[in-house]
C-alpha cells in the first residue's frame, strides 16, 4: 500500500499499488497494521480517501467482519469520514463499510474536500515518496518511477509535497535525495535552487543526494556514488574513501 497525507486538507489518500484480493481476517488485519502506522503523524481528525481500483473484496463473512471492526477502531482515533473509488460491479466493493463511487472526482467530493487526489502511476506527484527519519534528523527523498524534471510545473509540485510534509517538522533537518530514477533538466536547475534555499528558511540545514542516474554535475546540489556517504555528509563526518565498507552509516 502506499499512503499521502494532506494535513493542510486533513486528508489521507491510500492507495492498493497492485491487485489485492482481502479474503481473509489476516487480510484486513494488515491493511489495519499499516494504516495504524501511519496514525503517528495525525494529532487532529482526519478524512480518508481509499484507491480501490486495485482492490477485492473475498465473499467470507469474517472478511465483511473484519472490516467492520476496522472501520469502527478507526473511528475512535478521530476518523471522521471514508470514501472510496475505483468500483468495479464484480470486485465485491459493496462489502466495504464505506461508499466506494467509480470516479476519484465523485469521490473527493462525496468526502467533501476541495480537490480529487486521483493517484495515477503515470503522475508525477504520485512518484514522489518521502521518509522522515526523526531521530537521524533527515528526511529521504525518493522516486518510484525514473523521472525527468524539466518544468516548473514539476519543480513546484516537489515542493508543494516537501512542504506538506515539513509540517510533522519542529526542529532542524537535513534532505537526503535517492537519485537513482532521478535527472534534472538544465532549464529547471535555477528553479531547483530557489527551491532550496526556500527548504532552507524552514531550518533545513543541507541537502545531498546519491547514486546518480545522470552526470553527478547535472544535479544543483551535492551527489555521492553511495548512501553512506551521503549519510556521513550530514552527520559531519566529511568525505572518505567510497571503498570504506566499515563505516557506522552504511545502509544495512
Amino acid at each position: 500500500m502506499e499512503f499521502e497525507h494532506d494535513y493542510q486538507q486533513k486528508v489521507m489518500t491510500q492507495r492498493f499499488v497492485s491487485p489485492t484480493t482481502l479474503d481473509s481476517a489476516a487480510a484486513v488485519q494488515s491493511w489495519r497494521s499499516q494504516w495504524m502506522k501511519e496514525l503517528s503523524s495525525w494529532h487532529s481528525p482526519y478524512k480518508v480517501l481509499v484507491d480501490c481500483r486495485e482492490l477485492a473484496i473475498g465473499p467470507q463473512p469474517e472478511v465483511v467482519k473484519a472490516l467492520d471492526l476496522m472501520i469502527k477502531f478507526f473511528n475512535g482515533f478521530f476518523l471522521r469520514k471514508v470514501v472510496g473509488f475505483g468500483y468495479r460491479a464484480d470486485a465485491g466493493l459493496e462489502q466495504l463499510p464505506f461508499p466506494v463511487l467509480i470516479t476519484a472526482e465523485d469521490a473527493a467530493v462525496e468526502l467533501g474536500i476541495r480537490a480529487p487526489k486521483d493517484r495515477v502511476a503515470t503522475d508525477f506527484r504520485s512518484t514522489i515518496q518521502l521518509q522522515n527519519h526523526f531521530q537521524q534528523h533527515s528526511i529521504e527523498l525518493s522516486f518510484s518511477e525514473p523521472v525527468l524534471i524539466s518544468t516548473k510545473e514539476q519543480v513546484q509540485t516537489l515542493r508543494s509535497k516537501l512542504m506538506n510534509n515539513l509540517m510533522q517538522w519542529h526542529s532542524k533537518w537535513s534532505l537526503i535525495i535517492d537519485c537513482a530514477n532521478l535527472e534534472v533538466a538544465p532549464e529547471v536547475t535555477a528553479d531547483i535552487e530557489r527551491l532550496m534555499t526556500v527548504l532552507r528558511g524552514f531550518f533545513m540545514k543541507q541537502a545531498v543526494g546519491y547514486s546518480p542516474k545522470g552526470a553527478k554535475e547535472s544535479y544543483p546540489f551535492p551527489v555521492f556514488r553511495a548512501r553512506h556517504r551521503a549519510v556521513a555528509e550530514i552527520e559531519g563526518e566529511g568525505n572518505f574513501s567510497g571503498d570504506d565498507a566499515n563505516c557506522r552509516s552504511r545502509k544495512p
